[in-house]
Parts: C-alpha cells; sequence; structure tokens
C-alpha cells in the first residue's frame, strides 16, 4: 500500500509540477508580450508629445523673430525715408526758388 501511494504521490506531484511549468511559460510569455505592447506605447507617445513640445517652441520662437525683424526693419526704413526728406527738401526749396527766379 505504501509503495503504491508513493507512486501515486510522485505521478501527481510530477503532473502538478508540470502544469505549474506550463503555466509559468504561459505568463512569461504574456508578460513579455505586455512589456513590449507598453514600451512601444510609451516609447510612441513620449516621441510624439517631444515633438509636438518642440515645434511649438519653434514656432513661437520663429513668429518672435520675424516680429522684431519687423519692427527693426520698419524703423529703420522709416529713419532712412525721413534723413532723405529731410536732405532732399532743401534741395528741392533751392530749385523751386531758382526756377521762379528764372520764370520771373
Amino acid at each position: 500500500l505504501n509503495s503504491a501511494t508513493t507512486a501515486a504521490n510522485s505521478a501527481s506531484t510530477a503532473a502538478v509540477n508540470s502544469a505549474t511549468t506550463s503555466q509559468n511559460s504561459a505568463t512569461t510569455a504574456v508578460n513579455s508580450a505586455t512589456t513590449g505592447a507598453l514600451n512601444s506605447a510609451t516609447t510612441s507617445a513620449l516621441n510624439s508629445a517631444t515633438t509636438a513640445a518642440a515645434n511649438s517652441a519653434t514656432t513661437a520662437a520663429n513668429s518672435a523673430s520675424t516680429s522684431a525683424l519687423n519692427s527693426a526693419t520698419t524703423s529703420a526704413l522709416k529713419s532712412a525715408t525721413t534723413a532723405a526728406n529731410s536732405a532732399t527738401t532743401p534741395a528741392n526749396s533751392a530749385s523751386t526758388c531758382a526756377m521762379d527766379s528764372a520764370t520771373t
């Protein structure tokens, strides 16, 4: 009886161990697949967020730069135009006077 019980216990233990090993393998495979999917999704989300933030910052910097350049260019052109007008006005006046005198 003891011998039969021992044999039955051994067979039962072997079957339980085999089933447990199979279950562990299946669980490991699921964990591995889940980890891979999560890593991929996380990487993709981080890349998208980083790209969006970088693009937004670049756009803001470009806008500020464009605005500053436009303002500086407008100011410089106004100053140059005013200076040219100031320099031209006396010559125009002198020319007008000379023409008036010649006409008279």
